[in-house]
């Protein structure tokens, strides 16, 4: 069993105002990205008001990893359509690197030291798809964050998992569903249960903490409904088991 370093809890954005959030928690996944970036007086909002040692985690826009043709895809403004295959997932293009640019200069500003890759469910592990997703690895410096690819579906676990290793990314994943591969950092979801709308019953909350007891350092981050409470009863649940 790996000994604990780290356990990072919170939530995927604001469940309740940033100003109450700041003082509860330490962590945040910025995923308004995935719509559109934050503006310069929001951001600057947020590090006045967050306290020394918070962090920050930047979903990557989906300009680089969706592209405007998936039926997932929400970013605003959208794109012309006659522009979408340059905004191909990956490609080594003008537009997709103006986008990651844009992100990674969010993840700057913020202090993030790791930036999420979010794909849709409509991407499957094509022979294009992953030479894409090679060649755009390959090429951009990752030296100063921690990468975490998050399939949202279209990949065995299995498969996605061995990309991830190939690739030198952290997978994340849903560890009620399947236990993150690398024992020494996971970065974790948990959406809820049945999606969305459903909360966490104890024993699962439970499960949760024999878990991340197994890695060196474990994030975890609630996306459900109820994120602020269940995160909160997991964190009471964590304490309690610390003595």
């Amino acid at each position: 069993m790996a000994a604990i370093m780290t356990l990072r809890i919170g939530c995927i954005d604001f469940p309740i105002p940033p100003s109450r959030y700041f003082r509860k928690w330490d962590l945040v996944e910025i995923q308004q990205t995935m719509v559109r970036l934050p503006g310069e007086g929001t951001v600057k909002r947020w590090l006045r008001e967050s306290q020394p040692g918070f962090e920050f985690v930047v979903a990557v826009s989906p300009l680089v990893t969706y592209g405007p043709g998936s039926p997932s895809f929400r970013y605003q403004p959208t794109p012309p359509k006659s522009q979408w295959r340059k905004y191909a997932p990956f490609a080594a293009t003008k537009e997709v690197a103006e986008a990651f640019a844009g992100s990674e200069a969010l993840a700057k500003e913020l202090g993030a030291k790791i930036l999420l890759f979010q794909t849709p469910p409509d991407l499957e592990p094509t022979k294009p798809l992953l030479r894409a997703m090679q060649q755009f690895f390959e090429k951009t410096d990752r030296r100063k964050r921690r990468w975490v690819w998050e399939p949202k579906g279209g990949w065995k676990p299995d498969e996605a998992a061995a990309l991830a290793r190939d690739l030198g990314l952290t997978l994340c994943v849903d560890p009620l569903v399947v236990r993150p591969p690398d024992t020494d950092f996971a970065y974790c979801h948990l959406p809820g249960p049945a999606g969305f709308r459903s909360r966490y019953e104890e024993d699962a909350l439970l499960r949760l903490r024999d878990i991340y007891r197994g890695y060196r350092e474990f994030y975890c981050l609630f996306g459900n409904i109820d994120m602020n409470n269940d995160a909160t009863r997991f964190l009471q649940l964590v304490q309690a088991d610390r003595g």
